[in-house]
C-alpha cells in the first residue's frame, strides 16, 4: 500500500466515524415513511421535520422551522388544522408567516428565511363558526434552537412533554371541519 493508500483510508475511517449517534438514532426512531403518502408537504405530520430536513441529514428542502398544528389536545388522534397562521420573530425582530396546509404542517426553508434564534412563536386561526373572527395563541417559551416543533412538542401533554402544538385548548363547537379526504398526498 502506498502512502496515497493510507491516507484515503484514514479520511474513508474518519468520515465514517462523523456521524451523531443521538441525532441517527433519533432519525431511526421514526421508522419507515408510509408508503401511501408521497414525499413532500403532506407527509411525516406531527414528527420532527428537521431531523432529516436540516443541516445534518440535508435532506431537500432545508428547513429552518417546521411544525404541524393541531385543533386541540386529544390523547388519542389530534384533528389536525388548515389555515393557520404561523407567526415567528426571531432574535433580531424580524417576523415571518406560513399558513399550514390541509395536514396542519407548514414549514419555512433556509431560503426563505434565516432565522436567528431564540424564535417567539404566535398562532392565528379563523374561529369556527363566526364570520372574519380570529384568535390568537402565543407560545409562553421562546423556540431556543430546534427549529422542529416536534422536537419539544411529542404526543399528548405528559411529564416529557408539553403535548402537540395546538390553536384551541378545548373542543370548539362547532369544531373545525374536519380535514379533506383529497389532502393527504397519497399517491395515485
Amino acid at each position: 500500500m502506498n502512502q496515497t493508500s493510507h491516507v484515503v483510508a484514514l479520511l474513508v475511517a474518519l468520515a465514517a466515524g462523523c456521524g451523531n449517534r443521538a441525532v441517527d438514532a433519533r432519525i431511526e426512531a421514526l421508522g419507515e415513511e408510509d408508503p401511501n403518502v408521497r414525499r413532500g408537504e403532506f407527509h411525516r405530520p406531527g414528527q420532527p421535520c428537521l431531523l432529516c430536513h436540516g443541516e445534518y441529514e440535508r435532506n431537500e428542502p432545508i428547513m429552518t422551522v417546521a411544525g404541524t398544528v393541531y385543533a386541540f389536545p386529544t390523547s388519542d388522534d389530534p384533528l389536525p388544522v388548515e389555515g393557520v397562521t404561523v407567526k415567528l420573530t426571531d432574535a433580531f425582530g424580524e417576523t415571518f408567516e406560513k399558513n399550514t396546509n390541509c395536514v396542519g404542517n407548514f414549514f419555512i426553508t433556509k431560503e426563505e428565511w434565516r432565522a436567528a434564534f431564540p424564535l417567539r412563536a404566535e398562532l392565528e386561526y379563523p374561529v369556527p363558526g363566526s364570520l372574519e373572527s380570529t384568535r390568537r395563541v402565543v407560545m409562553s417559551t421562546r423556540i431556543n434552537r430546534d427549529g422542529s416543533c416536534a422536537g419539544c412538542h411529542v404526543g399528548a401533554r405528559d411529564q416529557d412533554s408539553p403535548g402537540w402544538v395546538t390553536c384551541a385548548e378545548t373542543n370548539l363547537d362547532p369544531p373545525f371541519p374536519p380535514r379533506d379526504a383529497n389532502c393527504s398526498g397519497e399517491k395515485p
